[in-house]
């Protein structure tokens, strides 16, 4: 994955997430756009549910960006 310098990638139909060395995730991006993001811990149910749904995915996903006002 490269961001900024001239290598910013426009064209990817996924969501890259950032995580520091200790696992946390830092950013959220689609595209150029960051993405305001809220990290939950969640139990191993919930963990196991999630990879199968990762697992048995439909294929055609969308995304809609609209422009959100962020209150600092």
């Amino acid at each position: 994955m490269i961001y900024g310098h001239g290598g910013t990638i426009h064209g990817t139909e996924h969501l890259d997430v950032e995580v520091d060395s200790d696992g946390s995730v830092v950013s959220v991006w689609f595209r150029c756009m960051a993405l305001p993001f809220q990290q939950t811990l969640v139990d191993r149910d919930r963990a196991a549910e999630m990879v199968s749904m990762y697992k048995n995915r439909v294929e055609n996903y969308r995304l809609n960006a609209v422009d959100v006002d962020i209150p600092k």
